[in-house]
């Protein structure tokens, strides 16, 4: 088998939906990958922020309302219904809204109106912008050491600020005392998709749907590429023989449609593609020598 691509599991569970239908042969492999990435951030007390961003109201606006939440000494269970709620009055009737809509097209987000497909994209840009704002109040809480529940007192008059930004859009060099940088270091499940190759032929058939096409798109040229590709490689020469390294030119394909050119190049896995074949019945493999069979 030879791997099709990895993927993130909802992903792979469709993907391999329409491996099925289309008759190709598949497998899978969980496995975690580390993932590593820096972002450029400015840290610095609210009276410094204002130095060098050219907008605080936001920032400023995010501590006000935890002043006003955090007065209320909540329960942490409770502290983000109460912080989203104090940040857009109008979420719960938003929520609603949405309900609403979706339910004149019995949930199909595709068969509303422009009108109404607008209304529910600016709210979840709103709802986008909220979680945004909540995550960030919850950075000032860590940077500045406050519990949800404890009294503040004044700590949140000159809070220390850490927010991500882009260090050349603020015109801040690295070695300015408020640019930091953070290193986000992560493991994330991927599943390892597998392919029979020689399955692949199958898929010619056309038993692609429409909807594999849509969203599988570099899937379905690599399947067909590879398909074709046996699909000539399995034909017997006019010699009924090849020597390896012959084979492995044919394993190097250009195919043009109008034009456009797919340069299918195969040639590093020629010996595993001959050995397919012959696993199939189609040829004999013996040292350098393919020989096809009657």
């Amino acid at each position: 088998m030879i791997k099709l691509g990895d993927y993130c599991e909802d992903d792979a569970k469709d993907l391999i939906t329409s491996l099925r239908k289309a008759r190709v042969k598949c497998d899978t492999r969980i496995n975690f990958v580390i993932d590593h990435f820096k972002v450029d951030c400015i840290e610095g007390r609210l009276s410094e922020l204002r130095e060098v961003l050219k907008d605080t109201q936001k920032i400023e606006q995010v501590i006000a309302i935890l002043k006003s939440v955090l007065a209320q000494r909540p329960n942490p269970d409770d502290f983000k219904e109460l912080f989203l709620k104090e940040y857009n009055p109008l979420r719960e009737n938003e929520k609603s809204q949405i309900a609403e809509i979706l339910n004149k097209v019995s949930g199909n987000f595709q068969a509303l109106d422009d009108d109404d497909k607008n209304k529910i994209n600016q709210i979840f840009l709103k709802a986008s912008d909220e979680e945004q704002s909540y995550y960030e109040a919850r950075s000032i809480l860590h940077r500045n050491k406050i519990e949800i529940g404890e009294e503040i007192a004044g700590r949140l008059e000159d809070p220390i600020i850490r927010i991500t930004r882009d260090l050349k859009e603020l015109g801040i060099a690295r070695d300015h005392p408020l640019a930091k940088q953070t290193v986000i270091i992560s493991a994330q499940k991927r599943m390892d998709v597998f392919i029979d190759e020689f399955s692949t032929i199958l898929a010619l058939q056309g038993n692609f749907n429409h909807d594999f096409f849509n969203k599988f798109p570099a899937e379905c040229s690599k399947i067909s590429v590879l398909g074709s590709l046996l699909s000539d490689l399995s034909a017997r020469p006019s010699s009924g023989k090849l020597s390896m390294n012959e084979f492995a030119d044919r394993c190097a394909k250009e195919f043009d449609t109008n034009g456009n050119l797919m340069i299918a190049d195969f040639q590093e896995y020629a010996a595993d593609l001959a050995r397919i074949i012959e696993k199939n019945g189609i040829v004999k493999v013996k040292g350098d020598s393919i020989k096809w069979k009657s």
